[in-house]
């Protein structure tokens, strides 16, 4: 594989024999630039890319040229489900409603080897009603697929952003 030091060194070389060898007016000036900016912007722009990637399996370095595979735990059924649950268990307090308290609660919590949740803990509040609320769901729910490193289950600290949002108020004209 070609390293990115030996692609600047070859680019170098090519711009320092273009350059003795041009002569200098304000055209050709202009496009020796353009020449050399892209000469350099194109393999750099190359070497970024890192082609597709699974967002769920992603390749680790573990050290001594080994790769690992790490896979984030899940929610049964996904992310649309767990959407759902929140949206199907969350019961909007009514002290929090009336003041009219909305906002994110941020709750971190830890998805062990064998996908329960543990250590649960406010990150972000916003009032006391709706962070109880918050952390009420958040242990009622079930157990997720637990994370993975290697093949083997690990333990993985996970940060959940719960919405509380109230419709909008109707007036009447």
């Amino acid at each position: 594989m070609i390293s990115f030091d030996s692609i600047f060194f070859v680019l170098y070389l090519n711009i320092r024999i273009n350059l003795a060898c041009w002569k200098f007016d304000l055209i050709t000036t202009t496009m020796k630039l353009l020449y050399i900016t892209l000469s350099v912007l194109l393999p750099a722009a190359l070497y970024a890319q890192t082609g597709n990637q699974n967002k769920e399996n992603q390749r680790v370095k573990a050290g001594f040229g080994v790769t690992v595979v790490q896979t984030q735990p899940e929610f049964p059924g996904g992310e649309d489900s767990l959407n759902n649950y929140l949206v199907e268990n969350i019961k909007y307090p009514r002290e929090a409603k009336l003041d009219g308290k909305q906002g994110r609660v941020y709750v971190g919590f830890l998805i062990d080897k064998k996908g329960k949740i543990s250590f649960e803990r406010v990150l972000s509040g916003i009032s006391d009603e709706l962070d109880t609320e918050a952390m009420r769901v958040v242990r009622s729910m079930p157990d997720w697929k637990p994370g993975t490193r290697g093949g083997e289950n690990v333990d993985v600290q996970y940060i959940l952003a719960i919405d509380f949002v109230l419709p909008p108020k109707h007036t009447e004209e």
